[in-house]
């Protein structure tokens, strides 16, 4: 959805929440002979699932060795090379709960075709199938260590252990959510402030249950970026995105001469997106999803070149039109500037921090 730089760096601070999940019985356990066989029996437990629709053989791309699965659900085309059973599972139910819990903060759509995800076995096959997908951008996507990107309408991930899997793809596919079904495309703000707040959940009676208040990476990271004050000032956030953030990080820019990290940035937009939709029960929250709306029906207030930009979705958006845009449509919806809410959005965020107790480890 955002710059391409942008997508890439969405798995920073993603990999400290690593939330626990406990695995839903019944559905989801397995037996020695599950795990005995190969795509034949793999096929044959996941066709008995509630989710899948369909199951075929995945003839890899010729410039890679093996043998996949592609899963199709009804919101989405899952090709896969992965072998751990339990995940390949869980996957296709988590990806249909995770769309479901999309809509659910006002954004009543779905996309016309079936969203794509590329589920490797290992970071081996991601690499390969990385530098035919991103070609000339390659280098930058294999610079992350471990985790997912979004590029070119599709999701791209390889196995790193169940509860990390889970959160990286929630996060990921907000980003393939909005980019499939919004008009507009959204401020790196926005965008990324929403795609944090499904990385939290747990599995409970059978379904996943999505809760942003679960999410213990980023509020561990909330917490010190106000121990160390290590802030971003509320007008400083809606214009950055998060490729300057990790430029600053590494000694190319400077913002203010205070030393914030990416984890801030990612921290920070987390609990904004929280601010908007819960302080002060909820007054905001309309406005906040009239917002929403308004950006997939194409009504923001924008004109001339700036709407234009908004549309252009086949190319990523400048760091200028985010700067414009991310601060125009905060004021517009919120009537506020961002300095004058700047004290309650403080206040929020340590009063959230109140609540929640912190185990150190021994």
């Amino acid at each position: 959805m955002y710059s391409t730089f942008t997508k890439l760096v969405g798995w920073i601070g993603i990999l400290c929440l690593l939330t626990g999940c406990v695995s839903r019985p019944g559905l989801f356990d397995s037996t020695e002979d599950d795990l005995a066989g190969g795509q034949t029996v793999l096929m044959a437990q996941l066709a008995k699932l509630p989710t899948v629709r369909r199951i075929t053989a995945w003839p890899l791309p010729d410039y890679m060795t093996g043998e996949g699965l592609t899963i199709e659900t009804a919101h989405y085309r899952i090709h896969t090379t992965a072998e751990d059973i339990l995940i390949l599972r869980q996957l296709s139910f988590f990806l249909e709960s995770a769309f479901n819990a999309y809509q659910e903060i006002g954004v009543d759509a779905g996309p016309g075709d079936l969203l794509v995800v590329y589920f490797f076995q290992d970071r081996q096959q991601w690499e390969v199938f990385t530098r035919r997908w991103t070609g000339r951008q390659a280098g930058e996507y294999l610079n992350i260590k471990a985790g997912a990107y979004y590029y070119h309408g599709a999701c791209v991930a390889y196995h790193l252990g169940r509860g990390a899997n889970l959160a990286v793809l929630a996060h990921e596919g907000w980003h393939q959510f909005s980019d499939a079904c919004f008009t507009y495309r959204l401020p790196a703000w926005l965008d990324e402030g929403l795609a944090t707040s499904f990385e939290g959940f747990r599995w409970e009676d059978g379904r996943v249950d999505f809760d942003v208040r679960l999410n213990a990476g980023r509020l561990m990271a909330l917490q010190q970026c106000l121990a160390e004050d290590k802030w971003y000032r509320l007008e400083d956030l809606l214009r950055l995105d998060a490729g300057r953030v990790v430029s600053h990080a590494a000694g190319q820019a400077q913002l203010q001469g205070a030393s914030q990290t990416v984890g801030s940035y990612y921290a920070q937009l987390y609990a904004l997106a929280r601010f908007l939709r819960e302080d002060a029960f909820g007054r905001r929250r309309a406005a906040f999803e009239r917002m929403l709306v308004d950006g997939r029906e194409g009504r923001w207030p924008l004109e001339g070149e700036l709407r234009e930009e908004a549309m252009a979705r086949d190319t990523a958006p400048s760091r200028r039109w985010n700067a414009q845009v991310g601060p125009m449509l905060f004021e517009y919806y919120f009537q506020q500037t961002p300095g004058q809410m700047e004290a309650e959005y403080r206040r929020f965020c340590a009063g959230v921090l109140k609540s929640v107790r912190f185990q150190r480890r021994p």
